[in-house]
């Protein structure tokens, strides 16, 4: 019962300081008026961005809030508002340089942000949901079609099943979509996270309290060894929370700030918009209002003996290793319970984009900066490794669980639309964890849940638009297009 006994007596601290480092040194105007561009519905031509073209030409909502809205004001959001990306899918092989350069022209004509100016190319881009022009719908609704069943491409399926030791065509990870001049493409997803916290996520944690977490990994004895990037993005792509919100402004509203353009239209490459959207002062109040975000609580029920079955919950939460990769304090920051450490998720989880590569002297393809979502450009040089050929394509960031309860759906692409249904997707260096919660007896995975749902998002935080809440935003001058269901692919190569 000690142990038990501690755990309630930190569960309780947990909630009455909640608010002890949530305070953020910016001017509650500077906030305010960050939170009216957070909530802010943006049109074409705007009059919040006088000097640029306001919402696009290609976004993905009309607002931030948009996206940010379960559990509060700033907080996760649904499946349905998950940012696609349409990735090349490497097949084996080598490139030369009239191959390269076919290849590379074949990736241009698909996209233009497939390509740089320097001829490197992207293994995945941002693909929106939807334009200020028009003819987009029609364009994005045939580049997202599952991919046909025919005699090809059930063989191509196989190969890739094969090669990924993969017995079934429903754990393929992978939706497949348009092939196009013998270049196979699929779609990968991200589901919007939350931000209450993040303030104290970049402030509370050194770099070293997470290399430290990693070197104490290496001695694990159930195949768990993370490896650190950065610690915001679902792929720890990004190490500054400044740049991961105003990159949003432009990855996913268009709005071009100048840290970084907005994407280019395929529709009309040619477009470049000469000014910016948002001023300086206005994203440093962007960034402002989402430092500001509370943090979220642990929140215990009233009765004791409810309290206890949280408690008993939270004891086997470390018992069968979860708290080996959800570490429930890092540096200075209590109750967050991640390592923010990159992980191999097992082949279930493989993604055409990679995670931020480090650099190994294998590798023969530059690494040069990174993109908004992890993937960094690589030249086409003579070998060209394939997805299946590096873990980097299986990693994930450990999500921090703190407030949890209230950001369904679960895991990087939203797959899961519980908590229990989360734990038994995962595989890789999780696998182990995994099979400890399948062995345990329901009273105690039910008590394991019950301390998860007590992770909850901020009880100050702001309460979701009326607009928002239970009904999707209509976009202006476009249909909604939805995502494409799991599962879509199950019946190519179904036959043998």
């Amino acid at each position: 019962m000690t142990r038990i006994t501690s755990l309630l007596a930190l569960g309780v601290l947990l909630t009455i300081s909640s608010p002890l480092f949530a305070q953020f040194a910016a001017s509650d105007d500077m906030v305010d008026r960050g939170r009216e561009l957070f909530v802010h519905q943006w049109e074409p031509n705007d009059k919040l961005s006088p000097n640029g073209d306001g919402l696009g030409p290609l976004y993905n909502a009309t607002s931030c809030v948009a996206c940010h809205a379960q559990g509060g004001v700033g907080g996760s959001g649904p499946k349905d508002h998950n940012a696609q990306m349409l990735a090349i899918v490497p097949e084996p092989g080598k490139l030369n340089a009239r191959t390269a350069k076919t290849f590379l022209n074949r990736l241009n004509t698909m996209h233009p942000e497939f390509v740089d100016s320097e001829g490197r190319y992207f293994t995945g881009i941002l693909l929106h949901r939807y334009s200020t022009t028009p003819e987009y719908a029609e364009a994005h609704q045939k580049v997202t079609t599952p991919l046909e069943e025919t005699i090809e491409s059930r063989s191509r399926v196989r190969r890739m099943l094969n090669r990924r030791g993969i017995s079934e065509i429903s754990l393929l990870p992978l939706k497949l979509v348009i092939n196009q001049r013998d270049m196979q493409y699929a779609l990968a997803e991200r589901n919007p996270p939350q931000l209450f916290g993040t303030h104290l996520i970049d402030t509370l944690i050194d770099d070293g309290d997470i290399e430290a977490i990693a070197q104490q990994q290496l001695q694990s004895n159930k195949g768990v060894s993370g490896r650190f990037t950065g610690r915001f993005g679902w792929r720890g792509q990004l190490e500054d929370l400044d740049l991961f919100v105003k990159g949003a402004c432009a990855a996913e509203v268009g709005l071009q700030v100048q840290e970084m353009n907005q994407s280019k239209d395929p529709l009309k490459p040619d477009y470049q918009l000469s000014g910016i959207d948002l001023t300086a002062e206005q994203t440093d109040q962007l960034v402002a209002f989402v430092r500001s975000l509370p943090r979220p609580e642990q929140v215990l029920p009233e009765d004791p003996n409810e309290r206890s079955y949280v408690n008993q919950g939270a004891v086997l939460f470390d018992a069968i290793g979860c708290a080996e990769c959800h570490v429930q304090d890092v540096g200075q920051l209590s109750g967050v319970f991640s390592d923010f450490l990159l992980h191999d998720m097992g082949p279930e989880f493989e993604d055409p984009i990679p995670a931020k590569k480090i650099k190994v002297t294998r590798v023969t393809a530059g690494v040069t900066m990174p993109s908004y979502y992890g993937a960094d450009p690589i030249r086409a040089t003579e070998t060209y490794y394939t997805v299946e050929e590096q873990n980097h394509f299986k990693e994930y960031r450990t999500p921090p669980l703190w407030g949890v309860a209230d950001s369904a759906p679960y895991l990087h692409d939203g797959r899961a639309t519980t908590l229990r249904a989360a734990i038994e997707w995962h595989g890789g260096e999780a696998l182990a964890s995994r099979a400890n919660f399948a062995q345990l007896h329901e009273r105690e995975q039910v008590a394991l849940l019950k301390f998860l749902e007590s992770l909850q998002a901020p009880k100050t935080a702001e309460e979701t638009p009326d607009r928002i809440v239970g009904k999707q935003v209509a976009e202006p001058g476009e249909k909604k297009i939805s995502s494409i269901p799991s599962g879509t692919i199950k019946a190519v190569a179904a036959r043998k």
